[in-house]
């Protein structure tokens, strides 16, 4: 895909008109008709803002061979690593709250034969923290992002 038509595609998914469009870039609406009709190219500068502006990288605006940013061998990388990283961290929130959960069990057995009203306090503080803990390790294990 060619730069006018990402400029294109890009203006018009956001809802903007070529003059909404150039008034945020500070060109003129004319510009971006020759930008958009092939006739002339942004200078590095606009391009620049385009890209911010898009949230897109340049590689994908300037490369013909690239349909989306995940076209890009970096960025296509890059989201493989992070995905990998995003399931991990998942596993250890699970491990973790398992860990809680396991913790929250005992100390309750140590509420349930408490000896005396010190050992009580201790197990009930130990078993609110293990609770609370756990309640957070599974909240973000089942956290969507």
């Amino acid at each position: 895909m060619k730069l006018q038509d990402k400029i294109i595609k890009l203006r018009k998914a956001h809802g903007w008109s070529q003059e909404d469009f150039a008034e945020k870039l500070n060109v003129s609406r004319q510009a971006i008709s020759r930008w958009e009709n092939g006739t002339a190219l942004p200078d590095a500068q606009n391009v620049l803002q385009i890209s911010k502006l898009f949230g897109v990288t340049t590689d994908y605006l300037l490369n013909d061979d690239y349909e989306s940013d995940s076209d890009i061998p970096a960025v296509r990388s890059a989201t493989k690593e992070t995905e990998i990283l995003f399931s991990k961290k998942k596993r250890q929130h699970l491990i973790a709250a398992v860990c809680f959960t396991i913790a929250s069990f005992c100390w309750l057995i140590s509420v349930a034969m408490y000896v005396n009203f010190i050992q009580l306090a201790i197990s009930c503080c130990c078993l609110g923290f293990c609770a609370v803990n756990t309640v957070i390790q599974f909240t973000l294990f089942f956290k969507k992002t």
